[in-house]
């Protein structure tokens, strides 16, 4: 298989192409600045692709058979609040160009909607992220409604880690507790699901067995 990456000079970016490799699988790896991504294997093709440039994403999908994005943005002093649902509109048409029918699209726990976690602090960050998580919501409201063949899989705090396949997949919204998943065992769960479709047309979460209050 062949499968795009976009986001891929990424904290996330990294290991997925690294699990696809091992897989066996060939990667289109996209990025804004596709001179970032640090492999030099012949079986990755960089390709540049700006979220809020449509044109750029379908241009980079083109030979792919599947798709995972991982897009967020993370400098709060940007005023785009859009990233989610720009890129993952751009995503779709390129899709739709190339007849390309698998996605799994990484989103947040934080999407979800009417969730007070317990602390100040939390619900404090959850305030000031409000925009960004509410485009994230109405991104996954949109691929939902793609009539794709797409897993939405809500990502928790991420470390790193080695990886312990030692995760549960939560199918509500029971996230009053912190949530965490090492980014080993999370690119686990995504090729494990890009392979075997057990979660598709889902909207869930992974996180480690244990729960930290």
């Amino acid at each position: 298989m062949k499968v795009a990456i976009l986001g891929a000079a990424g904290q996330t970016g990294t290991p997925l192409i690294e699990e696809a490799l091992a897989r066996g699988h060939e990667v289109i790896a996209i990025a804004r600045s596709p001179e970032k991504i640090s492999t030099e294997d012949p079986r990755v093709t960089k390709r540049a692709g700006d979220g809020f440039d449509e044109a750029s994403i379908i241009k980079a999908l083109e030979g792919a058979d599947a798709v995972i994005t991982t897009v967020g943005k993370t400098n709060l002093r940007d005023k785009r609040y859009n990233l989610s649902t720009a890129a993952h509109r751009a995503v779709m048409a390129g899709m739709k160009t190339h007849n390309i029918r698998r996605l799994l699209a990484i989103s947040s726990v934080g999407a979800a909607q009417g969730i007070k976690r317990k602390g100040l602090r939390r619900n404090i960050y959850r305030w000031l992220r409000r925009k960004y998580y509410g485009d994230m919501y109405q991104m996954e409201k949109e691929l939902e409604a793609s009539n794709l063949d797409v897993t939405v899989l809500r990502a928790p705090m991420l470390y790193n880690g080695p990886c312990q396949n030692n995760y549960r997949v939560l199918e509500d919204e029971s996230y009053q507790n912190i949530l965490r998943i090492s980014r080993a065992d999370l690119v686990q769960f995504i090729f494990d699901d890009l392979e075997n479709n057990q979660w598709v047309n889902h909207t869930i979460a992974v996180a480690d067995i244990d729960e930290r209050g």
